[in-house]
């Protein structure tokens, strides 16, 4: 009996190391489980707020650009506001060009009619017809200017044929050719610049008219028709600034 105790003690002692072995090892599995949940939370933490990182980042783009298209719109708006405030004063300066040579030319003749000794009542009635044009021309003109072409080329051609003899109708001839450019009739527009440079071929308009004119045939394909309408412009009109463009255009030819 007392040897069968003593086994029975040696057993018991031998196996409390396997027992505190297993107790270890449940424990380090815990854990080693506890880590890997507060890693793969973590990484859920981290995935979401790169999700919501790339969301913000998407929404500030997308807002960026929606600026960067507003920003070039304005830009464009401004290009053609400028674009249209460089033709007024473009036109504004020749208008008043077109004024002031109108009045030179008027006391011009008023000042040889006085030193030739001409009839005051002819005169008179030659200021009235100038002072009729005139308002005729100017009427007309800002139609053009308004863009109102239909009825632009009506009053236009009137003042041409009805003020015929006066300082108006070679500025209404050229004006004419440019709305009838405008419309799309070019071969109306070439016959109205070349009116204007047969009949007045000592006005200012004469020179820019050819200019005009040869444009149109180069727009039309029609080169040898260019260059001889070029041509024409730098031997009837040499120095003027219509003439200086002839010259680079012809060397282009």
């Amino acid at each position: 009996m007392p040897k069968r105790l003593i086994s029975l003690a040696l057993l018991s002692v031998l196996a409390l190391p396997s027992q505190a072995g297993l107790f270890d090892d449940d424990e380090a599995r815990k854990q080693i489980a506890d880590i890997r949940d507060r890693h793969e939370k973590m990484l859920v933490e981290l995935q979401e707020q790169h999700k919501e990182l790339d969301s913000r980042s998407s929404q500030r783009l997308v807002a960026l650009n929606g600026e960067i298209s507003g920003l070039k719109q304005q830009i464009a708006e401004l290009r053609g506001q400028l674009e249209v405030a460089n033709f007024n004063l473009q036109t504004l300066q020749k208008r008043q060009q077109d004024l002031y040579v109108d009045l030179e030319t008027r006391l011009k003749a008023l000042e040889e009619g006085r030193q030739t000794g001409a009839n005051p009542l002819a005169q008179a009635q030659n200021a009235q017809l100038e002072a009729e044009a005139a308002g005729a021309y100017e009427a007309a003109y800002n139609l053009y200017r308004d863009g109102k072409l239909k009825p632009a080329m009506t009053a236009l051609s009137d003042v041409a044929t009805r003020y015929a003899a006066t300082q108006a109708a070679p500025n209404a001839l050229f004006w004419l050719g440019m709305a009838q450019a405008k419309s799309g009739d070019s071969k109306a527009a070439q016959l109205s610049f070349r009116k204007l440079v047969d009949a007045y071929r000592q006005h200012d308009k004469a020179p820019d008219a050819l200019r005009a004119m040869a444009t149109l045939q180069l727009g039309a394909g029609d080169k040898k028709a260019a260059s001889k309408t070029f041509k024409e412009l730098v031997a009837g009109y040499p120095g003027t600034e219509a003439a200086k463009e002839a010259e680079k255009e012809l060397k282009k030819l």
